[in-house]
């Protein structure tokens, strides 16, 4: 068994670029329950669309000196021209602000980093990202009488504040609510530790993936199919025994009924940008 399996694609990071290529690619190629990777596609979206996604956004986050709106919104619109879909808005959001910070002083503390420049964000920050929602024609973060993301009206409105209004029902939205606190103090650690204890960075991956998705509902869910239904897979994913194959593969089949209206996408959002995080520790 691998002691670091992470440090071998440690050793080819060399850029927050890098961190960002390697992050989107390992994520979409670990075979995660109801999501795409290698041999299950939905309708609409490919593993091949992740690969082209991985690569935009990795040419895009490496420029210093961006503000991560500007290039979550450059990175949405490049990934919708080439794919037609919505690939990975979720990531982008995730992930840009920690690439900003990240360009500025990776020894700092990220987490308290992005905080900080999540509370000095502005209009023209705000703009960008309810653009780049708009673009992807994204679902669930508008939609309340406050403050629509979607309504081209709100665009000069406080960023954060719209996160925070819908941070009920998105966890995407949550964590630029409570400055990526959820994302650093319990998705991060609970991947490294499923990445160690498997040995394989895609199969822990998939350990870590299933057990955030028994612990929380799945938000994509929720806005798609309901909270019941959303509850619903949470209790089924707790009672899936990962060393169980065949329980496994019931539980991805179980997932992508309905024509995969059942993806934890968010779960997966949320999985990337954790990687991304590791690959960024570069000691």
């Amino acid at each position: 068994m691998v002691n670091d399996p992470l440090g071998v694609v440690r050793s080819q990071v060399r850029s927050v670029a890098d961190a960002v290529r390697w992050s989107l690619l390992l994520e979409a190629t670990s075979p995660k329950a109801g999501n795409v990777f290698p041999g299950q596609s939905f309708d609409d979206l490919s593993y091949g669309d992740f690969v082209v996604a991985a690569e935009i956004a990795a040419e895009v986050f490496a420029s210093p000196g961006r503000h991560f709106s500007e290039m979550v919104l450059g990175a949405v619109r490049q990934t919708k021209l080439a794919t037609g879909s919505n690939v990975n808005l979720g990531i982008l959001l995730l992930i840009g602000p920690i690439a900003e910070v990240a360009h500025r002083d990776l020894d700092c503390d990220l987490q308290a980093a992005v905080a900080s420049l999540l509370e000095a964000q502005n209009q023209d920050d705000a703009a960008c990202i309810f653009e780049a929602i708009r673009n992807a024609t994204a679902g669930g973060l508008g939609e309340v009488d406050e403050l629509d993301v979607r309504d081209p009206a709100t665009s000069g409105d406080d960023l954060i504040a719209a996160m925070r209004l819908a941070a009920d029902r998105d966890s995407v939205a949550s964590q630029y609510a409570n400055g990526f606190k959820d994302l650093f103090e319990r998705v991060v650690p609970r991947l490294e530790k499923a990445i160690d204890a498997s040995g394989d960075i895609l199969g822990g991956i998939a350990d870590a993936h299933l057990e955030l998705l028994a612990s929380q509902t799945d938000t994509l869910i929720a806005r798609k199919c309901g909270a019941a239904v959303a509850e619903e897979v949470t209790r089924r994913a707790s009672e899936v025994d990962k060393l169980d194959r065949t329980a496994r593969q019931q539980f991805d089949a179980y997932l992508r009924s309905d024509g995969n209206r059942l993806n934890p996408g968010t779960t997966a959002d949320l999985i990337a940008a954790a990687l991304f995080v590791l690959l960024l520790r570069l000691e």
